[in-house]
């Protein structure tokens, strides 16, 4: 009897697990992802510019346009390839989480790298470190991040 039961199960299985598989289409012009996390953490960061410095009249920003050609310049790839990628992540969740996780690990490191450089006593003029640069700007006194 518990041959039986076994037997039964396993049939049970085998016939559950034999579906169609699937079929993972990648459109052309998908980035890797390593690079891929790059481009995100370059945008991740030109984003966060956008909501601090523009505030509500980035959206139709020339500088955003801007700042997101020098991105896909950098990284030798256009919009459309960009944008594949993205849809083509969202549309796999998580596989996108695994992708963010790494770009939130490497603002990160880029935070405590300016962290350094900022609170540095040889800079302790100003966060940018602006002493050839003759604008007011330059001569404000930054107090450093804590």
């Amino acid at each position: 009897m518990l041959h039986r039961l076994i037997g039964f199960s396993t049939l049970i299985l085998f016939t559950a697990s034999c579906g169609e598989p699937e079929i993972d289409v990648v459109p052309d012009g998908l980035l890797d992802k390593d690079k891929f996390t790059e481009v995100m953490v370059d945008v991740q960061l030109v984003e966060g510019m956008k909501v601090h410095k523009l505030g509500p009249k980035r959206e139709k920003s020339p500088d955003m346009e801007a700042m997101y050609a020098n991105i896909f310049a950098k990284y030798n790839i256009d919009q459309e390839d960009f944008d594949a990628t993205y849809e083509y992540y969202k549309a796999r969740p998580e596989k996108m989480e695994l992708i963010y996780e790494q770009v939130l690990d490497s603002l990160s490191k880029l935070d405590v790298e300016v962290k350094k450089i900022y609170n540095n006593p040889k800079n302790s003029r100003d966060s940018l470190n602006l002493d050839s640069i003759t604008t007011s700007s330059a001569k404000r006194k930054f107090q450093p991040l804590k």
